[in-house]
């Protein structure tokens, strides 16, 4: 972004910071073979994130913060068929129930215990039950990993804002088919919608809150 770009949404007001609330929830979105297999038509190369969300998930395990993952999958139905998305993007039709492409990928830490989330169009909310596992939990922040970052990290972020959530995105563990969209992305969700952080920063803050005098007392 440019100077004059950053200057004219601080100066009105945009990009406050919104701060982690009391109880969080680590969501990965669709980190599945279908997008971060390269040779998948739908693939891109997302190795660091990959790694990078290893690390939060390492963090929330140790912290008893849950993880949820989402993927996409889709069934030859004839309704299932006739999704708008999937006309679209021809791509969404490699990601066919019951195929690698809608399994998580293998070097994630994704245990049994973890909720998996069945999608069919963008957004983590739309059509899933996580505002009824969220608010069972009474999460009210939520940690957000995955791809695409124009795409079902956004519209995620959107509606988690539009639920009451508040989301925080980890900038290097989100990642887009094309840089420019991620970059784009990631400044319209800072000032509009989430904070945005770094993985080390969310570490950080995590490790500070429990080593905390008021959390140890």
């Amino acid at each position: 972004m440019s100077e004059k770009d950053l200057e004219f949404f601080e100066n009105r007001g945009f990009g406050k910071k919104l701060g982690f609330g009391t109880c969080l929830c680590l969501i990965v979105v669709d980190f599945i073979n279908g997008f971060t297999d390269e040779n998948m038509p739908m693939g891109s190369n997302l190795d660091k994130e990959i790694k990078n969300t290893n690390e939060l998930i390492k963090v929330a395990r140790l912290q008893s913060i849950p993880v949820i993952f989402t993927t996409i999958s889709y069934s030859n139905s004839y309704l299932d068929s006739r999704n708008i998305w999937r006309n679209k993007m021809e791509g969404l039709n490699t990601l066919q129930e019951g195929t690698r492409a809608v399994l998580v990928d293998e070097r994630l830490d994704y245990q049994p215990q973890d909720d998996l989330l069945v999608k069919k169009y963008a957004s983590s909310f739309f059509g899933t039950d996580l505002v009824s596992l969220l608010n069972n939990a009474k999460v009210d922040t939520l940690l957000i990993t995955g791809c695409t970052t124009s795409g079902c990290v956004k519209s995620t972020v959107v509606d988690a804002v539009q639920h009451g959530f508040c989301p925080i995105v980890v900038k290097d563990a989100v990642g887009d088919r094309s840089k420019a969209s991620h970059t784009q992305s990631l400044f319209d969700i800072e000032q509009k919608y989430a904070d945005v952080m770094t993985t080390s920063e969310i570490i950080g803050t995590l490790i500070d809150s429990v080593n905390s005098p008021a959390k140890n007392s």
